[in-house]
């Protein structure tokens, strides 16, 4: 399985500088939906993580990002290309979900 980065204020310039698709997901630990739907996460790792770099950002432990990104509801997952977000993903989805939206995005 490829590794999911953990990012925050320190590291963040990893993805936003990356050349390629990165699909960082905003969490928090007390988030219930987010822990419950992590596994789907993990799933799309493994299936997407030859070409395509995945992380996390833990909400409380990076107050920055968060604002910098304007992620208001848990989870969000961002995706970005070549360091500009392309699109962002509010709240619980299906692997089938997110397939649809990989698919529509061309990844």
């Amino acid at each position: 399985m490829t590794e999911i980065m953990q990012y925050n204020e320190n590291n963040y310039r990893d993805y936003e500088q990356y050349r390629g698709f990165a699909v960082i997901r905003f969490y928090a630990r007390w988030c219930a939906p987010c822990m419950q739907n992590y596994a789907v996460f993990e799933q799309l790792t493994t299936m997407f993580g030859q070409h395509i770099k995945f992380g996390t950002v833990n909400v409380d432990q990076a107050p920055i990002l968060t604002l910098r990104y304007n992620v208001y509801g848990l989870p969000s997952t961002l995706i970005f290309q070549d360091g500009v977000v392309i699109q962002r993903i509010a709240g619980v989805k299906t692997l089938a979900e997110y397939m649809q939206i990989f698919k529509q995005l061309g990844l």
